[in-house]
C-alpha cells in the first residue's frame, strides 16, 4: 500500500520518519512530502496525486500551521484524493472531535504515537472500528473514538527512522535523535505533556544506551554524521545519580565503537543540571543547551506549575555558564496571573543574565492543558481551538503585554528574527569551537559576545522603556497605548538593523574561518592610517569593537599574551590561561 506522509521538514521530522520506517518494515511504500508553508499547497497536492497513495496522513503538530493544513486537506480532495485521508500530532489528537465535524475533508485522526497506528491503519483501512488509539467517522457519518491502548513501552522496538539526507554546519553532518520520549513533569502549559496523556501508557519511556549506540554508530560510520541534536523534551532522567550513570554508560559505549569526534546538542530542565553529569556530558562535547526557564518569579513558576525554584535555575546558568557551552533560554513572562512585580523580577533576571541569548512571550493555552482548564474556569478563556485567547487580569500588565507583543513581535516570531538569529550567531561559534578551536582568536570570541549581550542589552533597554511607559499612562487610554506600540516598534525595528548587520558580519568571519581553515587575522594599521582615517576625510560607518584596531606590541600590559599583531588562536588562549606560560 503507498502511504504519503504530510508534514514540516525544515529540519528532519522524527515523527514522519520513524512512521516511513515502520511502514517498509510492514512491506508497504511511504514517502514524506514536506509542507513548510501554506504557499506550497498546490505543489504538494500535485506530488501527493503524481505518487497516487491510498492513504494520506497530514503531521498537524502546531496550533499556529493548523488552518494551513486544514486547507491542505480540502486542496487534496479537490484534486480528486478518493483515498482515506488521517492527521494526526499534538493539535489533531487534542482537537480530534471538532476538526472531523468542522472539516469532512478528514476520516480519521490518530490520538497517539504514529509508528503502529499508521500501520494499522494501512492494514485495517476497510474497517476501523476495532482498531485502538484512533478517532474517525464512522460509515453513519457518527464520529466515534477508540481509545489508545497507549503508546509503545518499549522504544528500541521501532526501526530507527528512515534518512536521506542530512544537513550540514562547517561540513559536518547534523542529524536529530530521541533517546526518550515524553516527560516527567506537567507544566500547566505544555500540550507535549496533554499529547502524551491523552495517548495513554506510561508518559515518560527511555531508549537502552546500546539501541541508542547503535543508531549513533550507523549514522556515524555509515553517514558521516558528527553532530546529534537531541529532540527529546527533556535530555535528562528525574533521578540525578542515575542520569549520571546513564550519561557515563552513553559515554564509554560510543567511545568503545569509536564515535568520538562529535558535538551535541540537548534540551533540559534547570532542576536536572549539575557539575558531576555536565563533566561527563563535556566529554561527549555537548555545544548547546537549551534550558527551560520560564520564569524567574517563584510565584510565576508555581503559576506555570514547573515545579522548579529560581535557585536552581540560577544554578544551572552557573554550571552550564562554567562548561562555555552555548546555552539559550525562553521566558515565559507573561501569564494569567502576572503582575508587575513578577515582571520586574524576570527584567532584573535578564539583567543579571545578560551573557546568555533567550527569548520571551506570554503561556499560551492550548487544548487539554493545566492552563486551558483554568482559563476556563476562571471565564476568561475566549477565541476557539484555532487558537485560544485570555486577557492576563492585571491591567497593567496586559497593557505591557500589549504593547510588548507588538514591538517585539518580529525580533521574537519570525523565523528570521533577531533573538533567533542570535542564538544562531552563538550556536555557530560553539560548534565552531568544538571541532576546530585553532580558527577562533581571542578577539572573535569577544565579537560574539558582545554581540550576544549588546543584542540582550537592547531588548532590556526596550522594555524597561515599556515598564516607565505602563507605569505612566492609563491602560484604560486606548489611544496613548496605540501611541506606545507604534513609538516601542519603531525603536525595536531600527535598532535591529544594526544589530542584525553587525550579527551577519560575525557569521561571515565565523565562516571566513572555516572557509580558509586559518585564523582570521586582524588588518595591520599604522599610527598614520589611524589618523588619516580618523582625522583626514569622511565619516566612517560604525562597525562595532572590530574599527578598535589592534595597537601594537603590548600597550596595555598584556604581559604574556604578546604583541596584538599576531592574533592568538583560543585552544591555546585557553592553554596559556590554565598554566600561565
Amino acid at each position: 500500500m503507498k502511504v504519503a506522509l504530510i508534514g514540516a521538514e525544515l529540519e528532519e521530522n522524527l515523527g514522519l520518519r520513524y512512521m516511513v520506517s515502520s511502514l517498509e518494515q510492514k512491506g508497504h511504500q511511504a514517502v514524506i512530502f514536506p509542507f513548510n508553508e501554506e504557499g506550497e499547497i498546490g505543489s504538494v497536492v500535485r506530488q501527493v496525486m503524481a505518487f497516487g497513495p491510498e492513504i494520506a496522513g497530514l503531521s498537524m503538530v502546531f496550533t499556529g500551521r493548523a488552518r494551513e493544513f486544514c486547507r491542505m486537506a480540502k486542496a487534496l480532495r479537490e484534486a480528486g484524493f478518493t483515498g482515506h485521508l488521517t492527521s494526526g500530532g499534538h493539535f489533531a489528537a487534542l482537537n480530534c472531535r471538532q476538526l472531523l465535524a468542522d472539516f469532512p475533508e478528514f476520516d480519521s485522526v490518530a490520538l497517539g504515537e504514529g509508528e503502529e497506528l499508521i500501520c494499522a491503519l494501512a492494514a485495517n483501512l476497510s474497517d476501523l472500528s476495532a482498531v485502538a488509539g484512533f478517532c474517525y467517522r464512522a460509515p453513519d457519518g457518527a464520529i466515534t473514538v477508540n481509545p489508545s491502548t497507549g503508546n509503545p513501552e518499549n522504544l528500541d522496538a521501532l526501526p530507527f527512522p528512515r534518512r536521506d539526507t542530512f544537513h550540514d554546519y562547517f561540513g559536518k553532518p547534523i542529524a536529530s535523535i530521541l533517546s526518550s520520549r515524553g516527560c516527567w513533569r506537567s507544566c500547566a502549559f505544555c500540550s507535549i505533556d496533554a499529547w502524551y496523556r491523552s495517548g495513554g501508557g506510561a508518559k515518560f519511556r527511555v531508549r537502552s544506551v546500546a539501541n541508542i549506540v547503535a543508531e549513533m554508530k550507523e549514522l556515524y560510520h555509515r553517514h558521516g554524521v558528527r553532530v546529534f541534536n537531541f529532540q527529546d523534551d527533556n535530555f535528562f532522567l528525574p533521578d540525578p545519580p542515575k542520569a549520571l550513570a546513564r550519561f557515563t554508560e552513553l559515554r564509554d559505549t560510543l567511545w568503545k565503537e569509536g564515535v568520538t569526534d562529535i558535538a551535541i546538542a540537548v534540551k533540559a530542565r534547570p532542576d536536572s543540571i549539575n557539575r558531576e553529569v555536565m563533566t561527563v556530558l563535556d566529554d561527549l562535547r555537548i555545544f548547546r543547551v537549551f534550558l527551560g526557564v520560564e520564569n524567574a518569579s517563584e510565584e510565576g513558576l508555581r503559576n506555570l506549575n514547573r515545579k522548579s525554584s529560581r535557585a536552581e535555575i540560577e544554578n544551572a546558568l552557573r554550571v552550564l555558564n562554567d562548561f562555555d557551552v552555548h546555552v539559550a533560554y525562553n521566558l515565559l513572562m507573561f501569564e494569567p496571573d502576572a503582575t508587575m512585580d513578577h515582571l520586574l523580577i524576570n527584567l532584573r533576571f535578564m539583567e543579571r543574565h545578560i551573557d546568555n541569548p533567550f527569548n520571551f512571550c506570554r503561556a499560551e493555552a492550548y487544548a487539554a492543558t493545566g492552563l486551558e482548564k483554568k482559563l476556563r474556569d476562571d471565564g476568561i478563556l475566549v477565541g476557539d481551538y484555532f487558537g485560544f485567547d485570555y486577557r492576563i487580569k492585571d491591567p497593567r500588565v496586559e497593557t505591557f503585554h500589549k504593547i510588548a507583543n507588538y514591538a517585539f513581535f518580529d525580533r521574537n516570531f519570525n523565523d528570521y528574527g533577531l533573538h533567533y538569529f542570535n542564538m544562531e550567531v552563538d550556536f555557530s561559534f560553539q560548534l565552531l569551537r568544538r571541532f576546530h578551536p585553532e580558527l577562533l582568536t581571542q578577539e572573535l570570541r569577544s565579537e560574539v559576545r558582545c554581540f550576544i549581550k549588546e543584542t540582550n542589552l537592547d531588548t532590556y533597554r526596550c522594555l524597561s522603556r515599556i515598564w516607565d511607559l505602563v507605569q505612566a499612562l492609563d491602560p484604560a487610554d486606548q489611544e496613548t497605548v496605540r501611541g506606545a506600540m507604534r513609538g516601542m516598534r519603531q525603536r525595536v525595528d531600527d535598532g535591529g538593523i544594526e544589530l542584525r548587520a553587525r550579527g551577519e558580519r560575525i557569521l561571515e568571519r565565523l565562516r571566513r574561518a572555516w572557509t580558509e581553515q586559518q585564523p582570521e587575522r586582524p588588518r595591520e594599521e599604522t599610527t598614520e592610517s589611524l589618523e588619516s582615517t580618523l582625522f583626514g576625510g569622511g565619516a566612517v560607518p560604525y562597525t562595532g569593537i572590530e574599527n578598535l584596531a589592534q595597537a601594537g606590541a603590548d600597550p596595555v600590559g598584556l604581559g604574556f599574551f604578546g604583541s596584538l599583531r599576531t592574533p592568538v588562536p583560543y585552544a591555546e588562549f585557553k592553554r596559556r590561561m590554565e598554566t600561565g606560560r
